[in-house]
């Protein structure tokens, strides 16, 4: 049996934006074990679709994905009461105002602190629009 699907998903649905080829099957996997059904998605469009199906816990986002940024899926996640944090090489001062009560990892990051980060979100939720 695959170490992916060797844990149960105790923690919920996380939704994972990561376009690295390299990294995001090793996140995912990383994820999974910690006890999240990590659903990865690479573009904007998919991760839109897969907050359109509801149920997500949490998300992991990296704010500059290939043509772009995270900011719509960032929106829709805020408006859906979404948590999520940044883990992106970008710089952190990228992100628009209103996103910056988001934790942000800059690569590399501690894969524990990331974790320790989506479960932090998970309980302190999304701060309601001002």
């Amino acid at each position: 049996m695959s170490s992916i699907h060797a844990y149960p998903a105790v923690h919920g649905n996380l939704l994972v934006l990561e376009d690295d080829l390299d990294l995001a099957p090793l996140l995912k996997e990383v994820l999974v074990m910690a006890g999240y059904d990590v659903h990865l998605v690479r573009t904007v469009r998919d991760a839109k679709v897969r907050i359109g199906r509801g149920a997500l816990a949490a998300a992991v986002l990296d704010w500059g994905i290939f043509g772009g940024n995270a900011k719509e899926v960032a929106d829709e996640l805020r408006t859906a009461r979404v948590p999520y944090v940044f883990a992106s090489a970008s710089n952190p001062s990228e992100l628009p105002a209103d996103h910056r009560w988001a934790p942000f990892f800059s690569k590399p990051y501690p894969i524990t602190s990331l974790i320790n980060a989506v479960e932090e979100s998970r309980l302190s939720g999304v701060p309601i629009p001002g």
